[in-house]
């Protein structure tokens, strides 16, 4: 067995501790940074998102003069161990109080929480030991596997808190593999350290409560369950995954956002095969309902447009006789029962994405509710049953936050997307990506396929800086009143911008039919931007999609391209690198994502509103 013993008196160890330093001083401590084999792209290392990488999930908040610490808990100290090879390993650690302690926490690996509510008094010792897995991993904004095999040991009060010894020994243990979205994802946080203001997903808690057994949480922002396996986090699990492992399955907010994965079509299918391939390699899966956001009102009654797909996670392990966890109606109710302060549970100004406040109690929940359906294998009764209650009423002194200067801009960076290298549409591709209309978190872009008409309208809304409405009227029969697209719809249809002729009919009914799922033709596409840039809403009624092609292309909205009458573009196509395509690619009347962002791009430079702010309700990944 493989031994690494560092004493705390004379390894490298690396502490932010802001209680006593001057701003200027402050300001000039930079985030330690390593030469490496896996150097990602060279154009993220500005980023939050690479520097917590090699820090542990921290970096620095970047403060205004003028700020002063008020809690020595907000100083982190970070230390690192390389082993070498990937694996599960036992940490043990020894910590020293220097001055008595209250409430100290302890983080290992990607900022997972592995104690909380700490106290000692000065002089005291405080041993712990736990589990970590060393894996692959594909940070957000890369399409890269980063193999980091480095364990990142991270704990508050760092100027008064002595590591005295820190044992690491390769010890194969059971392993809970976790997939999911931003809402269980490792997220980073910022130095100094406030929990208000820490985005945390859920799963990031989870391994105070491990017996014997490590966390790997590869759930990844903006991932669906369609991208989590094509984008390549599940192939990490499946290839490193033994008989005897856990895996915790939590997908939805992003999937109600594509047409192909309806709640109880793509969606379900997926699970389906999750646990199904899950259980062959001997493995354990557990199905969670998605967690709900911030519920909305509307007639009277509280609403969540993830209940299809809470139900559809319930049949789904009831069919496969899985473990149901519902985070979804567990929260749904509790921001119900929190009224206003459910925002105390959420990052400032979000009401999907939950603080370090938010994280610990759906990730309690979840502890308490997987033991009462499964053996105490993998999770510790008596650890659950004695741990620190979550926080229910936050202290306003915890509530005010530091300001900050703005951060690197993600979107300055060049597009992740390994589908646009070298493509005739690239330039396009990426000033659309730096104009925000892209997600910064999947890895493939699928330039030269369909897009679903409504799948549009969420990056054509970021275009016009134009927010959806509710309630929805029920216009058309095939968008029921909860779809993730109705708000977008009701949009339109009161600033007449749907063109009659492209609205369908239910045969038997007769009721008018949006048609969500019919691919985007170019005189659709444009019939939306011209009749948007046509402010008469009278004269809006009456452009027609001839006029609309022919005014698209007077303002060269898609460069040199010219249409025939039924809307054909008559010039040769230049669709390459389409054979992996797993998406109908768009030929004749049908317009390419490409050509749609490069549209939306070159409409906004015409139409201005780049500086202007994205408008609410928009599901933002927090990824720096």
């Amino acid at each position: 067995m493989a031994l690494t013993h560092i004493s705390g008196t004379i390894a490298e160890l690396k502490v932010f501790c802001y209680c006593s330093l001057p701003f200027e001083r402050i300001r000039q401590l930079q985030i330690m940074s390593r030469e490496t084999e896996n150097i990602l792209d060279m154009n993220i290392k500005d980023t939050d998102t690479w520097k917590a990488l090699n820090n542990g999930g921290w970096t620095n908040r970047r403060l205004k003069e003028g700020y002063k610490c008020d809690n020595c808990k907000r100083a982190i100290a970070i230390k690192k161990v390389t082993v070498s090879e990937f694996g599960t390993y036992r940490v043990d650690l020894e910590f020293m109080a220097k001055d008595n302690i209250r409430d100290m926490s302890l983080f290992a690996g990607r900022r997972n929480m592995v104690s909380r509510g700490i106290n000692l008094a000065k002089g005291e010792k405080y041993k712990k030991s736990f589990y970590i897995a060393v894996t692959p991993y594909i940070p957000a904004l890369s399409a890269k596997r980063y193999v980091d095999k480095t364990i990142y040991v991270s704990f508050t009060h760092a100027d008064i808190v002595q590591l005295c010894d820190i044992k690491v020994l390769k010890e194969e243990v059971p392993v809970i593999w976790v997939a999911g979205d931003s809402t269980l994802t490792d997220q980073n946080a910022g130095i100094p350290y406030y929990p208000y203001g820490s985005c945390a997903g859920w799963a990031q808690t989870i391994l105070r409560f491990a017996k014997k057994a490590a966390v790997c949480n590869l759930a990844h922002s903006g991932m669906t369950s369609n991208c989590f396996r094509d984008d390549g986090h599940y192939g990490i699990a499946k290839k490193m995954m033994k008989k005897g492992d856990f895996f915790i399955i939590q997908f939805g907010h992003n999937d109600q956002k594509r047409r192909n994965l309806q709640p109880f079509g793509g969606y379900s299918d997926n699970l389906e095969k999750y646990v199904e391939e899950v259980r062959k390699l001997g493995a354990f899966p557990v199905i969670c309902s998605p967690i709900s956001r911030i519920p909305a009102m509307e007639d009277g009654k509280y609403y969540s447009l993830l209940a299809p797909y809470r139900d559809a996670c319930e049949r789904v392990a009831n069919k496969l006789k899985a473990p149901f966890i519902d985070l979804h109606d567990y929260t749904f109710d509790k921001w119900i029962e929190f009224g206003d302060s459910a925002k105390d549970f959420f990052i400032p100004g979000d009401i999907t994405h939950t603080n370090e406040y938010g994280a610990l109690l759906i990730g309690d929940f979840f502890a308490k509710e997987i033991t009462k359906q499964s053996d105490d294998s993998f999770f510790d009764k008596k650890i659950i049953e004695n741990s620190k209650a979550p926080v229910t009423d936050i202290a306003s002194e915890e509530k005010t936050l530091p300001k900050e200067k703005p951060g690197f801009d993600i979107f300055g960076i060049e597009p992740p997307y390994v589908d646009i290298k070298g493509i005739p549409e690239y330039k396009d591709i990426k000033k659309a990506f730096k104009y925000c209309l892209l997600d910064p978190c999947v890895m493939y872009a699928h330039p030269y396929a369909v897009m679903p008409r409504a799948q549009l309208l969420m990056v054509m809304f970021k275009a016009f800086r134009m927010a959806g409405k509710r309630p929805y009227g029920g216009e058309f029969a095939d968008i029921s009143k909860y779809d993730w697209d109705a708000g977008y719809i009701q949009a339109l249809v009161d600033e007449d911008m749907i063109d009659e002729k492209t609205i369908g009919h239910d045969k038997e009914s007769g009721k008018k039919l949006f048609r969500p799922d019919d691919s985007l033709t170019y005189a659709e596409f444009m019939s939306f931007i011209v009749r948007f840039l046509e402010k008469n809403k009278e004269k809006r009624k009456k452009v027609t999609l001839e006029q609309s092609l022919r005014k698209a292309y007077e303002l060269r909205i898609l460069g040199d391209v010219s249409f025939t009458k039924d809307g054909k573009k008559i010039f040769k196509d230049t669709k390459q690198n389409v054979i992996n395509e797993k998406y109908e690619i768009a030929t004749e009347t049908y317009i390419s994502r490409a050509e749609i962002y490069m549209g939306l791009a070159r409409f906004m430079d015409i139409a201005g509103g780049v500086e202007s702010d994205l408008p609410s309700g928009l599901d933002i990944h927090p990824v720096h």
